[in-house]
């Protein structure tokens, strides 16, 4: 069947479906608003209407709950005339609803749905299946984040991680600072890197998400099945708050947001305790504003130079006992994921900011260049992690460098025991945006590649996945989204082959 991502179980069957305008649906209460989703569907692609009965025996279409099946899985049988969609909750139903959009193909416009009997049981490979989009270097808004939200969804993706806060511009009202966003959200230039060389233009860059913004955006995603991640970055990539509140760093010396994108030395300090409330001042505003299960607090890339000659750093280690400021890091990232706990709310951090000594209930993204050995020790430690590897799914690299196979390819269990499996919660991508400065460069380098990470999150056979992508190019088109259409031609000419249970990062 041509749905992508794969399901785990299909069968085809003898026989065909075919509905019309005269079709009807029956549908339990629980999964009306999927069932007029669909209605809504084929209403675009075909122009009639469905109509709702409450005698089952008359419908075409059945909407029915099973407890007993997975929280995100479905069953879909199509036999005898009758379409019959069943599913636990409404995330089941949602993902059965998209695998109908695709076997019944209504993102083009015809004049009745014609498909072959079939069976689908389905669920996902891992249950976090996610896309981190940077929207600190360069500022993508509500327009942009809703669209990428579509295009997750109708692939099974479902969770949307906003990298809000960086060196470069901090992009998220906060009531209580505002220079946050008066001062923190703009730029006076950006680094320039073209030819192997780079500069400093004089192009203002500015943007953030009002409260507003991000209160449609949560809503919208929900409907969904999308959780937004927010992730405010810190102790280091903290330059943009710190050149609006300068009494938040070691030195107060930093007077202007960001320019260039290599790391700063200008991080946190970890000796004020001023610094731990504004935190988490902050951090009770993201709360209010992201119901999302986790929240990101970055912890990559902590040039930690300016705690060694600070007086309130080496204070602070002297009052705690540590040995290195590595376990400083530590002492400050477990203040706030204790802070975090109280609300409910799980912390992600990068594994480079993951020490042995750090506690087992933060969750660690795994993306660094031995990201296998470190996913593995971490997993094997009581870690739960996230694989991110940068060479496989990091997805602003160059299409030469990173290609649809070796993101299929990915397998996020490798050298990880079956005993530790389920403190593999998933697998994100990511893309980085200090180069991508518009939208035709953002979809340009997202798409196809978020199918193939899709296909990987959600099942480990990629069988005849070109054939399946065809599609969701149709529809690329239809919707006049930039993709990598060369690329595309490239590999049809020369095919993906199947990839085997085995496959290895």
């Amino acid at each position: 069947m041509k749905i992508l991502p794969y399901p785990q179980k299909s069968e085809n069957i003898s026989g065909s479906f075919c509905i019309d305008g005269n079709a009807k649906v029956f549908c339990e209460n629980e999964f009306v608003p999927q069932a007029e989703r669909l209605a809504d569907l084929i209403y675009e692609s075909c122009g009639f209407f469905l109509q709702f009965t409450d005698v089952i025996e008359q419908a075409q279409i059945i909407f029915a709950k099973d407890a007993e099946l997975p929280a995100e899985g479905y069953v879909i049988m199509i036999s005898r005339g009758v379409a019959t969609v069943t599913s636990a909750t409404s995330a089941g139903c949602f993902y059965a609803v998209e695998s109908l959009r695709q076997l019944f193909n209504l993102d083009v416009k015809q004049t009745r749905i014609v498909c072959s009997d079939g069976y689908i049981e389905d669920s996902p490979r891992f249950a976090y299946r996610g896309f981190m989009l940077d929207i600190a270097r360069h500022f993508f808004g509500l327009d942009v984040l809703k669209r990428i939200v579509d295009l997750m969804s109708q692939v099974k993706l479902n969770k949307l991680h906003l990298h809000l806060t960086d060196d470069q511009g901090f992009r998220l009202q906060i009531d209580k600072y505002p220079r946050l966003t008066e001062f923190a959200s703009v730029r006076s230039g950006s680094e320039v890197r073209t030819g192997g060389e780079s500069y400093i233009d004089d192009v203002p860059h500015a943007g953030y998400l009002s409260k507003q913004d991000v209160a449609e955006l949560v809503a919208y995603a929900a409907d969904r099945n999308v959780e937004i991640i927010p992730e405010i970055d810190l102790p280091g990539h903290f330059v943009a708050a710190i050149a609006a509140y300068p009494q938040l760093s070691c030195t107060g010396s930093v007077t202007e947001v960001r320019k260039k994108w290599s790391v700063s030395k200008d991080i946190l300090c970890a000796g004020n305790d001023n610094v731990y409330d504004f935190v988490k001042d902050i951090l009770d505003e993201v709360c209010e504003l992201f119901p999302s299960q986790y929240v990101h607090l970055g912890g990559e890339d902590v040039a930690k130079d300016r705690w060694c000659n600070c007086k309130l750093c080496r204070e602070r280690m002297s009052q705690l006992k540590l040995d290195s400021v590595e376990e400083l890091q530590t002492h400050m990232i477990e203040v706030f994921r204790t802070y975090l706990q109280q609300k409910g709310k799980t912390v992600i951090i990068r594994n480079d900011g993951i020490t042995a000594s750090a506690d087992k209930r933060i969750v660690s993204q795994v993306w660094t260049k031995v990201r296998h050995r470190k996913a593995a020790r971490l997993a094997n430690s009581g870690h739960p992690v996230i694989i991110s590897p940068r060479r496989r799914v990091h997805l602003h690299h160059d299409y030469n460098a990173l290609s649809l196979k070796k993101t299929l390819k990915t397998n996020p269990y490798r050298r990880v025991p079956k005993s530790q499996y389920a403190n593999v919660l998933g697998i994100e991508g990511a893309l980085w945006t200090q180069d991508v400065q518009d939208e035709q460069q953002l979809f340009y380098l997202l798409l196809p590649r978020m199918d193939a990470l899709a296909e990987c999150a959600w099942n480990k056979r990629h069988r005849d996945f070109l054939h399946r992508l065809q599609k969701r190019l149709a529809l690329y088109d239809k919707l006049q989204l930039n993709y990598n259409r060369k690329f595309v031609r490239k590999h049809n000419e020369n095919p993906v082959a199947d990839a085997p249970q085995g496959d290895t990062i």
